[in-house]
């Protein structure tokens, strides 16, 4: 998806010759320096995203119903706790990762 928004901006870019960062004619060497900014950001933005939703899904399944009965988390984790978390954390990026794979390669027998 981000990859889809990124090709759309930069399009965009090469169409109307515009840029946010300035200047509306910009010669090949700063447009492809501007694609390569723009995927960091995009990747950066990617990142934080899969982090927060991984955040939130690893806290409801691990910890939620120990705050809702009123265990306060200034406190250690439990060790039951902990070992959620870490599995959580550990299933959540792997999946992340295989979901990537599947997608590059599905995105490569496209081009194809």
């Amino acid at each position: 998806s981000s990859s889809f928004a990124l090709d759309r901006r930069t399009n965009y870019i090469e169409t109307m010759g515009w840029w946010p960062f300035g200047g509306s004619s910009l010669s090949q060497k700063q447009l492809e320096e501007k694609r390569q900014i723009m995927a960091l950001t995009n990747e950066v933005e990617a990142m934080g995203d899969m982090f927060t939703r991984m955040n939130r899904r690893c806290y409801d399944k691990c910890l939620a119903n120990a705050i809702a009965e009123g265990r306060d988390y200034g406190e250690e984790l439990s060790i039951d706790e902990d070992k959620c978390m870490v599995a959580c954390a550990s299933k959540f990026v792997a999946t992340q990762q295989k979901v990537g794979e599947i997608f590059m390669q599905e995105a490569q027998a496209a081009g194809n």
